[in-house]
Order: C-alpha cells, then structure tokens, then sequence
C-alpha cells in the first residue's frame, strides 16, 4: 500500500463528493437540497476527519452523509410562509415520486445505450476509420455519451441522497431528465440523417453536420449548467 494510498472509506468519499473539487453529481445534490457549495465543502471535510478518526465506516458513510445533507439543507421559503406545509411532506419511500423520478431515469439509460449502438454502428458504415470525418463524428458521440451519463448518474444521486422531496428537487431531477431526453433526440435525428445519406449516396453531409453542431451546443450547455 503507497504512502499516499486512499482507505476504502476516503476513496468513497471521493466517489461520493469528488476530489479536489466538489463533482457534478454532489453539487447538483447540494443544489436540490438548498445547501450552498462551501457548506458542502464543510460537510465533505467533516466526513474526512470522521472518517480518520473511525467515527464512520465505509459502510456507514452514505447514510452519514445523507444525515448531514438532512440536517444542513435549507427550508423551502414557501414552508416558512406555511409552517403546515412542512408536515405534509412524506419520507421518500418506494410509492415517492422520486421513485418513479428513478424508474424514468433507468429507463432513459438502456434506450440511450441501445440507440448509441446503432449510431456507433451508422458512423462506422458511413465514414470508415480513420477518416478525420468518423473521428470528428465519433467524438461527438462519445462527448453525448459522457454528458448523458453524467447527468444521469447525478439524478440518481439525488435521487439516492435526498431523504424528502421538494420543489427544488423536482426541478433540478426535471430538468436533468430534460437534458437525457434531448441528447437521445439528437442521437436519434443524427441515425436519421445517416441513414438518408447512405442510402442516397448524398456526397454533401451539410445537414448531419449542422446537426453536430447543434448537439455540440447542447452538450456545452448541459455542462455550463452543472458546472
């Protein structure tokens, strides 16, 4: 074991929080709870004195963090208005909208890789390697790819980590899901094009490659957003 080798738990910690940086995925969290980013900072330093100290285990770890987030996420200001507001939220369960937040999200995910395939399987019989033209198409694929399951594994992150459900979580997993579903529309508008162009012999790609570039902003928008 190196000098400066992770234990099991830190190393959890980092998948759970990130590195140096606070992840995609925690800050998106953090977002959905109210929780501002230097107060998830605090929680993920607290976590790695706890941690050194054995306070807390690997095993133990999410559900510690999940209490801290609990305990520093702030009250909607609509609730403030309405204290009754508060008791009618129910602990997230199997029933939870969260759960079908959840079900909705895994189902993006295997439509998503199956479609990826088949374009992956398009952009090798259109432009064989190694043209400049596949691997500019290529990366645009695999840039969709990385974007996707980014935003996909930061729901289900939310999804995991919130313990009650409010407006704010709604938002941040809706337009989350947003983002998955138009990335699966560009992939499906770009298998089209492909198609057309194959099948028709067009020696012109101006349409394929307006649709890159539209998927580019996309992607450049997506992680604008999370970053």
């Amino acid at each position: 074991m190196g000098m400066f080798s992770k234990s099991p738990a830190e190393q959890k910690l980092e998948d759970l929080t990130g590195g140096f940086l606070l992840s995609d995925e925690y800050k998106a969290i953090l977002r959905a709870n109210n929780i501002e980013y230097s107060v998830g900072e605090h929680i993920k330093n607290q976590l790695k004195e706890e941690i050194k100290l054995n306070i807390v285990s690997e095993e133990g770890l999410e559900t510690r963090l999940r209490y801290l987030i609990k305990q520093n996420s702030k009250k909607n200001p609509s609730s403030t208005q309405n204290p009754e507001i508060k008791t009618q939220k129910e602990p997230v369960n199997a029933q939870s909208p969260l759960k079908r937040y959840e079900d909705e999200i895994n189902t993006l995910k295997v439509e998503y890789d199956a479609k990826e395939k088949v374009v992956t399987n398009m952009i090798e019989k259109s432009f064989a390697p190694p043209q400049i033209t596949y691997d500019k198409f290529m990366d645009h694929v695999k840039q969709a790819n990385k974007v996707f399951n980014s935003e996909a594994d930061g729901a289900l992150n939310i999804v995991r980590m919130t313990t009650r459900e409010t407006p704010r979580i709604d938002t941040e997993l809706e337009n989350k899901i947003s983002n998955m579903k138009a990335i699966i529309s560009y992939i499906d508008d770009l298998t089209n094009e492909l198609i057309i162009n194959l099948s028709s012999n067009k020696e012109s790609n101006t349409d394929v490659e307006n649709l890159l570039a539209d998927m580019k902003d996309l992607i450049d928008s997506v992680k604008k957003y999370d970053s």
